[in-house]
């Protein structure tokens, strides 16, 4: 008799196993349909390896390497999902620049070289603060299209939930929203990204491309401050020693220039350079 309660009590938590099994299997599939439908648009790779790590979706998009997925929680502050859309460069830019809506706590420093610019969009410039080392390159990327792009994906985050952060070698677009249960925000937001993403690479290379023939009297940060020139990967002035691009003759400091392993412009692919 004994047996026989015993193997039932076996059947029975066998089949509780199937059915938790395949209630999480559901529940993880339903809860992530974003990431899939997203990585099947782009024909990229849906990666996902249990419910302690949220999957992520990455596809390559004009060079760039593009991911996307939700941000690593930071110990010892709030919990909040954070959906993010990263693209890395396939060559350096010369632009750091932090943009976020005026609601959004300023961080504690801002980011190495920047000032605070104006588009001189009143509109734009009041309802957000943009942080940028070169101001007219700045400028250039925050034409009519992506001030579009950056107000529909700040009606979809909370209020002052919404980021762009950009430096030599990636761009970072978040939501402090979880996507993932919503499939066509999810969709949007890529497409937003993406967008400024293209916009950031034409308005860089328009900026680059002008700025190579008047260095030494370029109206950016140089002339707040020194006449030397301005080392277009960390943005600040060159006093010491430095290095020049063998193929543009853009100045960087040394050791910027071996951060980036190549020339900062963006479209120059030279690896060269020379003592200044």
């Amino acid at each position: 008799m004994e047996i026989i309660v015993l193997g039932f009590i076996s059947l029975i938590f066998y089949f509780a196993v199937r059915a938790l099994s395949k209630g999480a299997s559901w529940f993880s599939n339903t809860r992530y349909k974003g990431y899939r439908q997203l990585a099947k648009a782009y024909r990229g790779r849906y990666e996902y390896r249990g419910m302690s790590d949220p999957p992520t979706v990455s596809f390559r998009f004009n060079d760039s390497t593009i991911r996307v997925g939700l941000a690593p929680h930071v110990p010892g502050q709030p919990i909040v999902p954070r959906t993010r859309v990263v693209a890395r460069f396939a060559h350096g830019i010369p632009l750091r620049l932090e943009l976020a809506p005026e609601l959004r706590p300023a961080p504690p420093q801002a980011p190495k070289g920047t000032r605070h610019v104006r588009t001189g969009q009143v509109k734009f410039d009041r309802e957000f603060v943009v942080q940028a080392n070169d101001a007219d390159m700045a400028a250039a990327f925050l034409a009519e299209p992506i001030q579009l792009a950056v107000s529909r994906l700040t009606r979809m985050a909370p209020p002052g939930g919404m980021l762009i952060s950009i430096n030599p070698e990636r761009l970072l677009v978040q939501v402090d929203r979880n996507l993932a249960p919503f499939p066509d925000a999810l969709q949007v937001m890529v497409r937003e990204a993406l967008l400024i993403l293209n916009g950031l690479l034409i308005g860089v290379a328009s900026r680059s491309s002008a700025g190579v023939t008047i260095l030494d009297e370029s109206p950016g940060i140089a002339d707040l401050s020194t006449d030397a020139p301005v080392c277009k990967v960390c943005g600040e002035s060159i006093t010491g020693r430095k290095v020049l691009c063998a193929l543009c003759k853009t100045p960087h400091h040394d050791d910027c220039w071996e951060y980036i392993g190549a020339c900062s412009v963006f479209g120059c692919t030279s690896k060269q350079a020379t003592i200044g």
